[in-house]
């Protein structure tokens, strides 16, 4: 007996949004021997979201480990988003974007997928000049696991995303905090979603993302700049995705 199979798209787009909520939390050197906190919290903001999956082999009569093949892109950009960071006093206009692009390996097995996905990404945050934080860009490899099970044939399926994040460029952060720069970053992803007959398609996607930061060494002089520095950056997003399969 042939096991089940399905159709799967070839194309995926959707773009949406969602909540958002960040926060960056430092201990760094007062110059001193002591230690100063800060700490940077975005509170829940709106974030304009985007996720884009290809299987270029998806309906080819080719062997299921060419079918695998997958390319996927994310993104996440801030909206109407207005900081005040603790113990500052003031508002500062804050902008936040993020991309990641990925080649995979999804391989099929009935209504199961199973592999991994390996990438680059980005994540920017602008802030108005300030004496806590100073404006950062993280650029990072990324590779990890992925498993989709198809609940309802193309009306729903499941997604869990796990991911290793090593950052290579640390950008405004190693400017004010050392010369010596080293992170290490996870993300988890959550998704439930699906399409219609007609093509219309839709997600639920919730993703965590952390990285942990060190920084000895000399700093730059910056506003934000401190003797060495070590914290984390945290953030936790929701979407709620629209769009067309083919």
């Amino acid at each position: 007996m042939q096991p089940e199979t399905y159709e799967r798209p070839v194309l995926t787009v959707l773009g949406g949004g969602g909540p958002r909520f960040q926060r960056i939390k430092l201990e760094v050197g007062d110059g001193a021997g002591g230690i100063e906190p800060r700490d940077f919290q975005t509170g829940a903001y709106f974030d304009f979201g985007w996720f884009v999956l290809a299987r270029p082999a998806a309906r080819k009569l080719s062997r299921p480990s060419v079918q695998a093949i997958v390319l996927q892109l994310e993104g996440g950009a801030g909206v109407g988003l207005t900081v005040e960071p603790s113990g500052s006093g003031i508002s500062l206009q804050t902008r936040a974007w993020r991309l990641l692009g990925q080649f995979g390996y999804l391989y099929p097995m009935g209504r199961v997928q199973v592999g991994g996905l390996l990438g680059v990404g980005a994540d920017l945050l602008k802030i108005d000049l300030n004496s806590v934080l100073p404006s950062s860009r993280i650029i990072y490899f990324r590779l990890g696991p992925a498993v989709t099970y198809q609940l309802l044939k193309q009306l729903l399926d499941l997604r869990v995303d796990l991911g290793l994040r090593a950052p290579f460029v640390l950008d405004g952060l190693a400017d004010a905090f050392g010369n010596d720069a080293r992170g290490i970053g996870m993300d988890a992803a959550l998704m439930f979603n699906g399409r219609l007959h007609n093509g219309l398609s839709y997600a639920v996607r919730l993703l965590w993302e952390h990285y942990w930061l060190r920084f000895t060494g000399t700093s730059a002089s910056v506003p934000a700049s401190g003797e060495g520095a070590e914290g984390g950056d945290n953030a936790i997003t929701l979407h709620f995705l629209v769009g067309w399969s083919l």
